[in-house]
């Protein structure tokens, strides 16, 4: 029953699919109506009508990929997972010949970066914003299963011989949590730069334990 309840609100989420280049540029129109709307008066003054005014297209436009605005609010989460998925598999790429040391880095770095190019869009996003939690948890394991092949490769790096998959649960979290602190929650004397190292020292020293 669950299963297809989840199944049905995936199918529901977006009526309409953009295929074409002009459908598409329709889809980024009205999200990026909500981001504005979003940071001008927050999400529960935003409705359709208004989204379809700040986007410049019609109602009906809106309703032909969306079915609600709960539809919108899930698609603004995705791109948003979205450009952090393709985020970590370039740097997976990037850097396969790497240490596990440059490796964290680079991962810290990218996330870091991804959240700091518009840092009240992500605050938003996570206390304003309402969405579905299964492309949470889909991303979630997308990204465990490819931090446990980067690690697995690199594993003779490590001190003494661990259980990865508990290795990896730690790692994602920290490097997840703590550079979303690193952009949101630092103090105010410290530099976003300080904080990425000590990120990066934070995760170091728990691999190499």
């Amino acid at each position: 029953m669950l299963g297809s309840m989840t199944a049905k609100a995936a199918r529901t989420s977006v009526r309409r699919r953009p295929k074409q280049h002009r459908a598409r540029q329709t889809v980024e129109a009205v999200l990026d109506a909500v981001v504005r709307l979003l940071k001008r008066d927050g999400s529960k003054a935003i409705t359709t009508n208004r989204i379809a005014e700040v986007a410049g297209v019609s109602i009906g436009s809106v309703y032909q990929y969306f079915p609600d605005k709960r539809a919108i609010f899930t698609a603004l989460h995705q791109r948003h997972v979205d450009h952090i998925d393709r985020m970590v598999q370039t740097k997976l790429v990037e850097h396969a010949a790497s240490s596990i040391e440059e490796l964290m880095r680079a991962m810290v770095e990218g996330m870091v970066e991804a959240h700091a190019i518009d840092p009240e869009l992500y605050e938003l996003l996570m206390t304003e914003v309402p969405h579905r939690a299964d492309g949470t948890r889909d991303f979630a394991v997308r990204l465990h299963g490819a931090f446990l092949l980067a690690i697995s490769s690199r594993a003779h790096e490590l001190k003494k011989r661990r259980d990865l998959d508990k290795v990896v649960f730690v790692v994602t979290h920290m490097v997840e949590a703590l550079s979303h602190g690193a952009v949101l929650r630092r103090p105010a004397r410290m530099s976003l730069k300080d904080a990425k190292e000590e990120v990066v020292r934070a995760i170091l020293a728990y691999l190499h334990a």
